[in-house]
């Protein structure tokens, strides 16, 4: 028995039909001035919990606002996550600098693969 490791290559179209090239899309956003990126659903997810756990003069309309978007977080599209992040006045967490708009970074690379490197993998 030989242990193989190695990337997975499979060809687009069979990543296509399972919903692999679609779901592994995430929403970026980058720091206006360094360029550094983060996860945009994670920004305003550590954003909500924070006011949850540690802002104890929080309203219950508020509180009741995060919990939503906690429970729904993921079904947000880019505008949705953006309008949020601006709303709240999220700033990238290392430098406090403002943040871009989000846009999808999928996390699936193209290839080629095959004998003649033609097919797209």
């Amino acid at each position: 028995m030989l242990e193989v490791d190695c990337p997975c290559v499979t060809p687009e179209v069979v990543l296509k039909a399972s919903g692999h090239v679609e779901k592994f899309t995430d929403l970026m956003v980058k720091d206006e001035k360094t360029g550094t990126c983060y996860r945009a659903d994670h920004l305003l997810k550590d954003f909500c919990k924070e006011k949850l756990e540690k802002d104890l003069a929080l309203p219950q309309e508020k509180a009741d606002e995060f919990k939503r978007i906690l429970a729904i977080l993921d079904d947000f599209s880019a505008e949705e996550l953006g309008a949020k992040i601006k709303e709240y006045g999220i700033v990238a967490p290392d430098t406090k600098n403002p943040l871009s708009d989000p846009y999808p970074f999928n996390l699936m690379f193209q290839t080629s693969i095959g004998p003649t490197g033609l097919s797209v993998g």
